[in-house]
């Protein structure tokens, strides 16, 4: 990739053999949790400053021992700026310099992804892990390959503990306490050897209280099946990387770490331990749901102000076709009879009145939530009121009976009088639109929870119509839901009204619900607490 390795800086020296072989693995998994075809470690001589290569996965014999200085190409702007580098396209990337056999030919490498090797704030090499497709990596793999890499660095660290017989060099080893992940070491056994500052801080425990206990009880994460079959494999000599695992922290909360695992010792001789890294992503997750549920929302929320759209122009442009249509007529037609004018006058004030009717309900959902909303309260007594409304409303339909049950003796609560009736024509009127056949709609008032401190009483409105299925019962009170699509073909309406029903019984403090009627039909219900209120007051919501 840069220069030939003729140069007189002789190599330098590649980790003895049992780290040799812990490090080609840990290649051979990062090439694949990246999906990368071939991957080079380059170590810094120190001596030269420039870099050497010393392994990898997928490279041919000829790649060994190429160097690289420091600004030099992508793997030596990796090691200058101590910082990841990907390019997605190689060939058209200026800083790419294709003095090695593999970045030469008729299939070149095309994309690169380096990152540097460091444990706290020292470089030890650059990790270089490439394919010949383009744009074959991206944000996903570039933080895997981080995490490994840290964990390579680890390795190259310790690697003075080769020269020990394996089971002392595990017992000895202490992982870096600048290390910016939490990092522990683990023999055979499953019990932890050693663990850094970064991990004591994530489990709330002293250090001294992590060693000698088993793996399992110190990271009950390790208990998951997928963690502990990672960590089984690691025993077996394969290194593993968990981008997600879920868990709690010492106080019961919600916990998300990211675990890697990799092997110590050589797999042919037998693995002695290995290193588990350790990464808090709590919070990173937590935005990244975030950010999802907003996503969902906005969504919902382009859908739904689409349906708005498309529901106002059609409710808005039938009355104004008719209020055109008939406008027209009283302007042409001056000589039509009286009684024709007449009646096409009425026409266009029905008309009107439904547009009226409907730009009332949108302003009110707006205001419903909002410093704008303000329920004019009044001591109203219950009882007489429902009575009244029953007498207003039964001129809705020749072909609907409404009725009145009350089954308490005496109810007098501070409320909306305007906004309760309100909600209670846009149930009667729900009823009537969707039974046409007529019968009998039941009013009933009751008390609940008469010996507890949230007494409320409660306002039900019974049809014998055609019911609701159960799986729409909290969807009904959606802005612009008009229930099943046969239904709604054949009824008129902008689906406005129970949500504004909705909101305003709960700007009351109160609740509103629907279920089955058992002979048939549906029962809409709401609740309204109970409570001392001074009459006439004004209170905002």
């Amino acid at each position: 990739m840069q220069r030939s390795p003729s140069a007189a800086p002789p190599v330098p020296a590649a980790p003895r053999r049992d780290l040799q072989t812990t490090l080609d693995g840990l290649m051979d998994g990062l090439a694949a949790a990246a999906g990368a075809e071939a991957g080079a470690l380059y170590l810094l001589d120190v001596d030269h400053g420039d870099l050497a290569l010393v392994g990898g996965s997928g490279l041919p014999p000829s790649a060994l021992g190429h160097r690289v200085a420091s600004g030099e190409g992508l793997v030596g702007q990796v090691l200058a700026t101590s910082r990841s580098v990907l390019s997605v396209d190689a060939t058209l990337d200026p800083r790419a310099l294709r003095r090695r056999q593999d970045w030469e030919g008729p299939d070149p490498v095309r994309s690169f992804l380096g990152q540097p090797l460091r444990a706290g704030t020292v470089v030890w090499g650059v990790v270089e892990l490439t394919s010949r497709h383009a744009d074959a990596f991206g944000p996903r793999e570039r933080v895997r390959v981080a995490t490994l890499a840290d964990a390579a660095a680890l390795l190259i660290e310790q690697a003075r503990l080769a020269a020990q017989p394996p089971p002392a060099a595990l017992e000895q080893m202490v992982v870096s306490e600048d290390a910016p992940l939490g990092m522990l070491t683990v023999n055979a056994r499953q019990r932890v050897t050693s663990a850094n500052t970064a991990l004591a801080r994530l489990l709330g425990q002293p250090v001294e209280a992590l060693v000698g206990r088993a793996a399992m009880a110190v990271l009950p994460v390790l208990g998951r099946p997928r963690a502990r079959d990672a960590m089984e494999a690691a025993l077996r000599g394969t290194p593993g990387h968990l981008s997600l695992v879920r868990g709690a922290d010492p106080q019961g909360h919600e916990q998300s770490l990211g675990l890697s695992f990799i092997p110590l010792g050589d797999p042919s001789r037998g693995v002695v331990g290995i290193v588990i890294l350790v990464l808090d992503i709590t919070e990173r997750a937590r935005l990244e749901a975030e950010l999802r549920a907003q996503n969902a929302r906005a969504l919902e929320a382009r859908d739904r102000l689409r349906a708005v759209v498309e529901v106002v122009s059609h409710e808005l442009r039938t009355p104004l076709t008719s209020v055109l249509g008939y406008a027209r007529l009283l302007h042409d037609r001056l000589d039509a009879p009286p009684a024709s004018r007449a009646r096409w006058g009425e026409l266009v004030l029905d008309k009107a009145r439904l547009m009226a009717r409907l730009v009332d309900e949108i302003t009110d959902l707006a205001r419903l939530g909002s410093a704008n909303f303000v329920l004019r309260r009044e001591a109203v007594d219950l009882v007489a009121f429902l009575r009244e409304t029953v007498d207003d409303l039964g001129t809705l339909s020749d072909h609907h009976r409404i009725t009145l049950g009350v089954h308490v003796a005496s109810c007098h609560l501070s409320i909306d009088r305007d906004r309760i009736a309100q909600v209670l024509g846009n149930l009667i009127a729900n009823a009537v639109k969707y039974w046409p056949e007529g019968g009998e709609i039941a009013l009933t008032l009751r008390r609940t929870n008469e010996r507890t401190a949230a007494a409320a009483v409660e306002i039900g409105v019974a049809d014998r119509g055609p019911g609701i299925p159960p799986e729409l019962a909290e969807r009904i009170f959606e802005p612009f839901f008009r229930g099943q699509e046969g239904q709604a073909r054949q009824v008129s309406g902008t689906g406005l009204g129970l949500a504004v029903s909705k909101g305003i019984v709960e700007a009351h403090g109160g609740r509103i619900w629907m279920e089955a009627n058992p002979g048939g039909g549906a029962v809409f219900r709401f609740s309204l607490p109970e409570g001392p209120r001074d009459a006439g007051a004004a209170v905002e919501v």
